[in-house]
């Protein structure tokens, strides 16, 4: 018998052993998920910010009105005018940027920016960040300025 009244002995000082070598891997799975919750977030944003540029370019080629629209709707992922491509391509030749917008022509935004992980472990594997990266491709409904219309919607 160990002098105790219930026969137990005690093991407070095993338990806290345990969870000092588990809470790190608590500690470690909770920021990844974490970090995996702003990295869907950050996608998100910059994909919501590529459509509503391509909402825009879709009526109004403005390439300064555009990009301000995407950076407008991107504030929490810090997305700049020069993280923001805007290219007037013919519907035949999708691929050449430059073309004289007309109607039926694609206007593609693409919207980029590097996200940075806070999880240790992930920050080593990539330390640069890594790089998201979303499109949205419309046809041109309304060339714009049109002859006798100095402004656009």
């Amino acid at each position: 018998m160990t002098g105790r009244p219930n026969g137990r002995r005690r093991s407070g000082g095993q338990s806290l052993v345990e969870f000092a070598l588990v809470l790190p891997l608590i500690v470690l799975t909770l920021m990844g998920i974490l970090d995996f919750g702003r990295g869907i977030l950050a996608y998100n944003t910059l994909a919501e910010s590529a459509r509503q540029a391509n909402r825009l370019a879709i009526v109004d080629q403005n390439q300064d009105r555009i990009k301000a629209v995407a950076v407008a709707h991107a504030p929490a992922v810090g997305l700049t005018a020069a993280n923001v491509n805007v290219c007037i391509t013919a519907a035949v030749t999708p691929t050449a940027c430059g073309a004289a917008p007309c109607l039926g022509c694609l206007a593609r935004v693409t919207a980029s920016t590097t996200f940075v992980p806070i999880t240790p472990v992930i920050s080593l594997i990539f330390p640069s960040g890594i790089g998201l990266s979303s499109t949205s491709v419309g046809p041109i409904e309304n060339v714009c300025p049109r002859t006798g219309r100095p402004s656009c919607p």
